[in-house]
């Protein structure tokens, strides 16, 4: 009953719109009283975030467990791939996007943590996917930005087919894309890559069945590839010092109003050893997201 409840709210809120849906409209449509809709789900809010969870996890289950046909190529294995997402994403965009449209503000904190896990999961699948493929050999050290390009070339075509009703036939496209990626794959970029292991450590650490970390949780995991980062190049005689300022970020990390004054100048002060202006970015937006957790 559970699972035909999130099911149907999920076709409500992409129907009618979520502040226009209501819980007697969802639990009628169940065949069940409101008092026992209430007995599964609190609120409407929580209901929309467990229906969202629900719809990733089987995404997430019918695409990791793919039953091709073992005579299939990898690169045709990947073809087949690009079509099912392609029908997929084209078929789901005007639920996914009616919903992100109706998030209540309230919720706001809990729904960027769901999307975080939505999006490491889809980069991981492809990356997966890429591996299996060409091979991780081929692919390093390239293999997040060949990731991303493959994924926004995805994103795309399925903004023309979704977005704007373009009849596209869906194997020429992933027949094209496959074409792309052989000729990107094969190339010898002259340039350094910029989605590095450093810069993906979080995404690299996912794992299909965890659930959405708290706020706390990943802000511990980005003081922690700080330190990496630049214990990793801190001149020795400089070690007690870069130790000093990683203990002192730690603590006004977990201090309920950390000061902005001191983060810059910790950050700043750590910058000199490594590069860690994404790290520093990633953190203060996640300070944000926690204060506006406990308001």
């Amino acid at each position: 009953m559970k699972e035909q409840i999130m099911e149907n709210a999920l076709q409500s809120f992409a129907i009618d719109g979520y502040y226009s849906t209501s819980m007697q409209q969802i639990a009628e449509s169940c065949g069940i009283s409101k008092a026992s809709l209430y007995k599964y789900f609190s609120s409407k809010e929580a209901l929309l975030l467990k229906s969202l969870e629900y719809n990733l996890d089987q995404w997430l289950t019918k695409t990791t467990n793919i039953n091709l046909t073992q005579t299939l190529a990898p690169k045709d294995e990947l073809q087949e791939k690009i079509v099912l997402e392609l029908e997929a994403m084209k078929n789901n965009r005007s639920l996914v996007h009616s919903l992100m449209r109706a998030v209540p503000i309230t919720k706001n904190a809990e729904m960027m943590q769901m999307l975080k896990r939505t999006r490491v999961a889809l980069m991981n699948w492809h990356r997966d996917s890429l591996i299996n493929a060409y091979g991780e050999k081929k692919l390093r050290p390239f293999l997040w930005d060949w990731v991303a390009l493959f994924q926004g070339t995805m994103r795309e075509y399925v903004v023309l087919m979704g977005d704007e009703h373009k009849a596209l036939p869906i194997r020429d496209v992933a027949a094209l894309i496959i074409s792309h990626l052989d000729v990107l794959i094969e190339s010898k970029p002259t340039v350094n890559p910029v989605l590095t292991s450093d810069v993906m450590h979080d995404y690299e650490m996912y794992q299909k069945d965890m659930k959405p970390a708290s706020v706390q949780v990943e802000i511990d995991e980005v003081c922690y590839i700080i330190r990496e980062k630049v214990k990793n190049k801190a001149d020795t005689d400089q070690q007690s010092d870069v130790d000093r300022a990683l203990e002192a970020l730690y603590q006004e990390t977990e201090t309920g109003h950390p000061r902005t004054y001191l983060l810059d100048a910790l950050t700043l002060y750590l910058q000199q050893w490594a590069p860690i202006e994404n790290e520093r970015k990633k953190l203060y937006d996640l300070l944000e997201l926690r204060n506006r957790e406990t308001k």
